[in-house]
């Protein structure tokens, strides 16, 4: 996700909490995989039964690995999103996430 550092003084708190709700669906999609499977027509429009066998996004920890966070730097850099080789560390800031 990304927020524009105004958006982010403007609306600290909300990021942290909507931050912290998709860290909480993860672990309850990892712990209860056949239950959030259930929701998904509800919420896609999605057939049960392709729901129940569709493969679901790896859900580990808030933070990605730094290779798969270098591969889509790159991918934006490529595609003209971001204009240079900005270093990661000014990409990124986990202090809205919960520790």
């Amino acid at each position: 996700m990304y927020f524009s550092d105004t958006f982010l003084k403007k609306n600290k708190e909300s990021v942290k909490k909507v931050l912290q709700a998709i860290e909480k669906a993860f672990v309850f999609i990892k712990e209860n995989e056949i239950q959030a499977r259930e929701y998904l027509p509800k919420y896609t429009g999605i057939k049960r039964d392709i729901c129940m066998i569709a493969a679901l996004r790896e859900y580990g920890a808030a933070k990605e690995p730094i290779e798969r966070i270098n591969f889509q730097r790159n991918l934006m850099i490529k595609y003209g999103y971001i204009k240079t080789n900005t270093p990661i560390e000014h990409m990124i800031d986990y202090q809205y996430l919960s520790q």
